[in-house]
């Protein structure tokens, strides 16, 4: 019995363990804060235009951070930051706490707390990550990975179900104070991890802690240097394929207006349909059941070789399903059917969103040189994120002054026109890159 606990209990299962732990804790954490947040503004000021500030202080950080946190990541112990991330989420909430107990409830404090929470949560991500190797063996790398995804996934299918239930029995300075300890749980965790020796180095990971001040400029001077050349070298690289290019006009115009749903649902949820802060809550977390679903099924699935026409399909399909979504608001329906109604709409949102998502990746994968992969994931997931916050900011003004149903119509129909045009672009690519390449690129049928 003792030597099957040994062999279960190795150093790599108690990391799993431990990060998985706390991986679930800061997710479920922040993604809880930032709807019981969003949910408190739009009661102080009833404007869609305050609720998508609230959103683009979430999203923008990781956004302009992203870059600065991965080079970080790989110059800085990684076991140091993952905890000075969680100390710093922990420390934003204390003071958010102490600022809204000493001088009341006002935006300030809680958009400059959803800034700094983002940021705390875009270099504990990517340092989790980063960190997978040096926390399990080599062979346990996708069992550690895939714990990592189910984490996040789990977070953030419960974060809106508990955050709107506890929307309606704790008030905000509380919830604060709750979530504090939830990341200090997170913390502990971290605290916890064993990191692996760098074998280049013979440290945890990156760079020494301290270096001489001289030295330490060189390095900054070098990581910057490195950074810029980098960006530079993903986004030659992406002028020159045309269907990468294509690709990225896809992402970029689709969540342009996708975030329509992100900052209609919740005015429409809460003030027109007259929904409870739990029913809201549920509504949000069957777009994550839909995505946990798909990524489980996907799992299991033969991929498809040429993943072009689910690319397209899949477009069209999320388009129908927000046309679908303006009817409750278009038409009569009594609040129950109109619950229901939605739940269903946004689960099947989660599985196309899937059904989008994998395709373009498989594509990429398929397509692009191992020395650019990483730089051109970077180039299309900062095209994709950089367009959200203005979408947030005009949706959320448009919201004041035009009834919801049509902004989600209007959404509708430009994303099944995104995809028509897409499919134009995707083939007048495709033929481009015939034309420039005697070799042939993988078929790619729309």
């Amino acid at each position: 019995m003792k030597i099957n606990d040994r062999i279960f209990w190795t150093p790599s299962n108690r990391n799993m363990l431990l990060f998985f732990t706390g991986k679930l804790a800061s997710v479920l954490g922040s993604g809880m804060y930032t709807f019981v947040v969003g949910l408190y503004i739009l009661k102080l000021t009833g404007s869609g235009g305050s609720f998508a500030v609230t959103m683009v202080c979430g999203l923008l950080p990781r956004i302009l951070l992203a870059p600065f946190a991965g080079v970080t990541a790989d110059r800085m112990n990684r076991r140091k930051l993952l905890i000075c991330s969680d100390l710093a989420a922990v420390l934003t909430l204390l003071l958010a706490f102490l600022t809204v107990s000493l001088g009341g409830v006002s935006l300030l404090p809680v958009y400059a707390s959803l800034v700094l929470l983002s940021v705390c949560s875009t270099f504990y991500g990517i340092a989790v990550s980063s960190s997978l190797l040096q926390l399990v063996e080599t062979e346990q790398i996708q069992r550690a990975g895939s714990l990592n995804q189910i984490a996040g996934s789990i977070g953030n299918l419960l974060a809106p179900v508990l955050g709107g239930m506890l929307y309606a029995m704790v008030p905000l300075k509380l919830f604060m104070l709750l979530n504090a300890a939830g990341f200090a749980v997170s913390t502990l965790m971290s605290c916890g991890l064993r990191f692996k020796p760098s074998a280049a180095t013979g440290v945890q990971t990156g760079l020494p802690d301290s270096v001489p001040g001289g030295d330490a400029r060189r390095v900054q001077t070098k990581v910057l240097t490195e950074l810029r050349s980098s960006l530079a070298g993903g986004i030659s690289y992406v002028f020159k394929k045309p269907v990468i290019r294509a690709v990225i006009n896809i992402v970029f115009w689709v969540n342009f207006f996708v975030v329509s749903l992100n900052v209609v649902m919740p005015f429409v949820a809460v003030k027109s349909l007259s929904l409870s802060s739990s029913q809201y809550g549920t509504i949000n977390a069957m777009m994550a059941a839909g995505i946990l679903a798909m990524s489980l099924l996907l799992t299991i699935r033969r991929q498809k070789n040429s993943p072009a026409g689910s690319l397209v399909l899949g477009l069209s399909t999320l388009g129908l399903l927000f046309i679908a979504m303006a009817l409750p608001m278009l038409f009569t329906f009594s609040t129950t059917s109109a619950y229901f109604f939605l739940l269903i709409l946004m689960f099947l949102v989660g599985v196309t969103v899937m059904n989008i998502n994998i395709p373009i990746q498989v594509y990429l994968q398929q397509t692009v040189e191992e020395e650019y992969r990483g730089r051109v994931f970077a180039v299309v997931e900062t095209a994709s994120g950089a367009i959200a916050p203005a979408g947030m900011i005009l949706y959320g003004m448009l919201l004041d002054r035009v009834p919801s149903g049509f902004l989600l119509l209007a959404s509708g129909v430009a994303i099944v026109l995104v995809a028509l045009l897409g499919r134009r672009g995707l083939k007048n690519g495709r033929a481009l890159e015939v034309m420039q390449n005697r070799e042939p690129l993988p078929e790619l049928h729309a």
